[in-house]
């Protein structure tokens, strides 16, 4: 049995690799940072060239929108402009309703990338198994979002850094959130229903500066966010 699941995991891998454009859309969320999503943009693009991206702007002011007009003039790509900041959680959840492929990447605008082949195996470890759902980097978090070490009670989660997610399993969970894991609530719900998190090792292709976005300004949760901070210092 073994030997059949390593041969169909190569097997794909290698069909995917020989395609120019898989059934993926990626999708790299802007608010401010028109430099970082310079960045994210111009180094997947030396890999993936061909592969079409969708930049959502999250309400920016004029002049990191002109920016973001300027990136990208040759690729597949598409911007969208939201009049507000959605947050991030609802601008995945908008993208997802927007695309069609059968898989969405997506990519912090504070990452670079630094090789190539994450797409095929994430797109390979998605087509291995039906239930099979997300592909990344995966960590487990307490109820209320945050890190812990893997243990009775803990919830397996893939942060959203470089993540691939089926998207037509997305369609039947509860959306992302305005929340610091927007895809806890929607990834407690797909264990749940008896859903793979499929662990990639993304560090080996994706360099993430971390909270690039909210290190300049901050992550927007008002009193709702502080309020969970506290209680879970609290340990409730």
């Amino acid at each position: 049995m073994g030997g059949k699941q390593v041969w169909y995991r190569r097997s794909v891998w290698k069909q995917l690799r020989g395609m120019s454009s898989p059934s993926v859309t990626a999708v790299i969320i802007n608010f401010q940072t028109p430099d970082l999503t310079h960045r994210a943009v111009t180094s997947f693009r030396h890999f993936y060239p061909s592969i079409p991206l969708l930049i959502i702007d999250n309400g920016s002011a004029h002049q990191s929108r002109d920016l973001l007009h300027q990136l990208d003039p040759d690729g597949p790509t598409e911007l969208l402009l939201n009049p507000t900041n959605l947050h991030h959680g609802p601008a995945m959840d908008q993208a997802l309703h927007r695309i069609t492929t059968e898989f969405t990447l997506f990519l912090d605008s504070d990452c670079e990338v630094i090789g190539g082949g994450f797409v095929e195996r994430m797109s390979a470890a998605l087509l291995h198994d039906d239930r099979n759902y997300v592909a990344g980097k995966r960590i487990f978090m307490n109820a209320r979002g945050f890190d812990v070490d893997k243990s009775a009670g803990a919830y397996p989660y893939i942060r959203p850094i470089c993540m691939m997610v089926k998207r037509a399993l997305y369609l039947q969970l509860p959306p992302f959130e305005k929340h610091g894991a927007p895809c806890l609530a929607n990834m407690i719900a797909a264990t749940e229903r008896g859903l793979e998190l499929v662990h990639i090792p993304i560090d080996e292709y994706v360099r993430h500066d971390g909270r690039g976005t909210a290190a300049r300004f901050g992550y927007q949760l008002g009193l709702k966010g502080r309020l969970n901070h506290l209680l879970n210092r609290l340990g409730l």
